[in-house]
């Protein structure tokens, strides 16, 4: 018995000599831990455009904030959250940076006003034709390539909803040709896309399958779609540069047809009701299928939209119009007879903004003839 005792005390004591050990490593781990996120520093320089320090710029990352110094140098401690955010507060307005630190021992120059610039590329009215898709993807791989907040759009009537203008008249053109659209520009990676009145009048239950397939979401922020005929719409979408800026994308549609399950209202009174995007993103884009006529009301009612994508009309809008302040794009389409031709020009139009800080300081748009040598701008 004394044995049997004797061997319990010694397994016991065994235990918690290892408890007492391996609590004494945990606890030297995280003081380990705890010292090496202390010894973590943001360092570096604010200047201008031209190279010069800028003193008196206040930075803040999380809940810290420093001033540079005469020289234009700043030094935060403390251990920020990856990737780490950076706001630049100066006379000009708040820039911001998000930068992915490998090593902060590294100094960081950072340029104030922050210059951001954002491309649109869009195209709209496809109607059964997307030609030259080897040429038009490669443009897209060049502007993506060169800039960094590129997103792709398509303003409406991808399909094209008229029996005696299909190449067949038969639903199963219809069903391969709408899915193959779609594939299409899958490959091309479209980013968002309104629908426009040649989707929302659907055919079957081939225009749900079709749209379905799309890796890019369909907008109508003004169409009340009941029937499951077509998918779900969103009203708008919110994209992020990589500086942590917003871009809100509106959509906006037209009916002509009466179609069970499909309404459509106002797209200038829906507008209004969406205002809270202008004042809570750094640009506020709609994307419209309604036509140049609508666009230029909806540019007049509403200048608090920074930039109107367009279609529906085929209009061809060589340079961007600035109406109201607010620039109107529009990249043309085939005839308005919606025949499919492979001969047919291919359009892109490409928009750019740039922004000194949180300020928008310019707004262009121009259109591409794909085929054609054009330097990618």
């Amino acid at each position: 018995m004394l044995s049997y005792i004797s061997i319990a005390v010694s397994n016991r004591l065994f235990i918690l000599v290892l408890f007492l050990l391996l609590f004494s490593c945990q606890t030297e781990i995280a003081t380990v831990s705890d010292d090496a996120s202390i010894e973590i520093k943001l360092h570096g320089m604010v200047q201008d455009h031209s190279g010069l320090p800028i003193p008196g710029i206040q930075l803040s990352v999380d809940d810290q904030s420093i001033t540079t110094d005469e020289e234009g140098r700043f030094e935060l401690e403390g251990a920020p959250s990856a990737p780490v955010m950076i706001r630049l507060h100066g006379p000009q307005g708040i820039g911001q940076y998000v930068l992915e630190l490998e090593d902060t021992a590294d100094a960081i120059d950072l340029t104030y006003p922050v210059v951001t610039k954002v491309v649109l590329l869009h195209d709209n009215d496809l109607h059964f034709n997307f030609n030259r898709q080897g040429d038009f993807k490669e443009k897209v791989k060049k502007f993506r390539e060169k800039y960094e907040n590129v997103w792709l759009l398509n303003a409406g009537d991808i399909f094209v909803r008229h029996s005696h203008r299909w190449a067949i008249e038969d639903t199963s053109y219809y069903a391969e040709t709408s899915l193959s659209m779609i594939d299409m520009m899958n490959e091309a990676e479209y980013d968002v896309a309104v629908a426009g009145n040649h989707e929302l009048d659907y055919v079957g239950d081939y225009t749900s399958l079709s749209l379905r397939s799309a890796e890019f979401p369909f907008l109508a922020a003004n169409i009340d779609a009941a029937t499951t005929a077509l998918p779900h719409m969103k009203p708008f979408i919110v994209f992020e540069t990589q500086n942590g800026m917003s871009v809100a994308i509106l959509g906006l549609s037209t009916v002509n047809f009466e179609k069970p399950g499909v309404t459509a209202r106002d797209p200038v009174e829906t507008s209004l009701l969406y205002k809270n995007l202008a004042h809570e993103n750094d640009l506020f884009v709609t994307l419209n299928h309604i036509g140049i006529t609508s666009d230029l009301d909806l540019a007049k009612a509403n200048p608090e939209i920074d930039i109107i994508v367009g279609g529906h009309s085929h209009t061809l809008l060589e340079s961007a119009k600035l109406i109201n302040g607010v620039l109107i794009a529009q990249a043309g389409g085939p005839p308005p007879e919606h025949q499919v031709n492979p001969d047919w020009p291919k359009y892109l139009g490409k928009i750019k903004v740039t922004f000194h800080n949180d300020s928008i300081v310019e707004k262009t748009g121009r259109v591409v003839t794909i085929g054609t040598p054009v330097e990618v701008e």
